[in-house]
């Protein structure tokens, strides 16, 4: 609903004015205000009722975005963190001294909104488990202009290593490519990760704190 115009005769107790009328984030949150002509000019109170309508709706909007961000789709696989930041394996063909071989490295992506501006990648054997996943956090969180609640609670779902090693891992294998737990294991450093948030490090350990510059990954 929006503003709705009752005039004489057309509202059950005899209201005579504008009614504003809007659910704003979640389905309890619904807000509603009356503008009588009794109180306002006709022009005053179409000019009221319909500033308050567009000051809801921008909230409303607002809400919408960052739920729709923060939240994981249904039914998406571990690997997906929230909409637009995932763990993923990439798979990169290099050939040195004219033998050919597969390489496979793990990071954590973001990705760009709008239609091909594709990913932004943080690599987790150049960053370390902990800091690659937090250098993520904020980029995600620089792109779509979250709170310190959101990027908290984003921060509360780093992955565990298993999704690399068992699910991702699963889907490499599904598509024909020879590679090992023991290798994946290797570029995740996650006894030094686990080390790491046990002693506090980082903001993955104690004393969480946004930071206010980001930097692009390398």
């Amino acid at each position: 609903m929006a503003v709705i115009y009752y005039g004489e005769g057309t509202h059950d107790a005899g209201f005579v004015g504008f009614r504003v009328a809007r659910t704003v984030g979640v389905a309890d949150d619904y807000r509603q205000e009356y503008f009588s002509l009794r109180e306002y000019s006709y022009a005053t109170a179409h000019r009221l009722a319909y500033s308050l309508d567009r000051k809801w709706e921008a909230e409303a909007e607002e809400v919408k975005r960052q739920n729709k961000t923060c939240k994981r789709r249904r039914n998406s696989g571990p690997n997906i963190i929230a909409e637009g930041l995932r763990a993923y394996i990439s798979i990169e063909n290099r050939s040195r001294m004219g033998v050919k071989r597969t390489y496979f490295a793990p990071f954590f992506l973001v990705t760009k909104p709008g239609y091909g501006n594709g990913d932004i990648a943080f690599r987790i054997s150049t960053h370390g488990y902990a800091e690659a996943y937090e250098k993520a956090v904020e980029k995600y969180c620089e792109i779509h202009d979250l709170t310190d609640e959101q990027y908290v609670e984003l921060l509360d779902r780093m992955p565990s290593t298993e999704v690399f090693t068992g699910y991702l891992l699963n889907a490499l294998l599904m598509r024909g490519h020879r590679a090992t737990k023991a290798e994946i294991l290797s570029k995740l450093g996650a006894e030094k990760n686990e080390e790491d948030i046990a002693n506090g490090k980082g903001k993955s350990g104690q004393n969480r704190v946004r930071c206010p510059e980001y930097r692009w990954a390398q």
